[in-house]
């Protein structure tokens, strides 16, 4: 399970939330935040989850986004 991820989360992330995801883009849209980002196996995308889930964050989505053939 590696590759490019991107996590909705509920609302807006406090400076302490986003410092939780330093190696992670956030990117605030209307009522949600957007984390992006990289992993390289499912262990780590466990413990992103498990942040989000410490931080008492609402998950809304999680996909793993398909990058585009080099054409």
């Amino acid at each position: 399970m590696s590759g490019r991820f991107e996590i909705h989360i509920s609302g807006r992330l406090s400076d302490r939330a986003r410092a939780a995801f330093p190696d992670m883009a956030v990117v605030e849209v209307p009522a949600e935040t957007v984390i992006s980002g990289w992993s390289q196996d499912a262990d780590e995308v466990h413990g992103i989850l498990d942040r989000i889930q410490a931080l008492g964050l609402e998950l809304v989505s999680m996909r793993q986004v398909q990058e585009p053939d080099d054409a």
